[in-house]
């Protein structure tokens, strides 16, 4: 569950240059602090709750392509 701590970082180092704890990003997010605590420690966490966090903080969790891009260039799919 790598990716998931990957994302809680981000989400709580950008809260924190807004001026938010840890603490204040959970409960706008209508989560206990612990349960972040927790998710933090474990790197699991509902996808839901990921999405809310981000919210928060003023990101939107997306999926993106790994495909290298000039495969999709060449499949002329670089766009969907």
């Amino acid at each position: 569950m790598e990716t998931t701590t990957e994302l809680l970082s981000q989400i709580i180092t950008l809260g924190r240059q807004k001026g938010l704890r840890q603490q204040d990003i959970a409960r706008r997010a209508r989560l206990q602090p612990e349960s972040l605590s927790r998710a933090k420690k474990s790197g699991d966490m509902y996808v839901s709750n990921l999405q809310e966090l981000a919210r928060v903080v003023g990101l939107k969790l997306v999926l993106v392509s790994d495909q290298p891009v000039i495969k999709r260039i060449d499949k002329g799919t670089q766009f969907e």
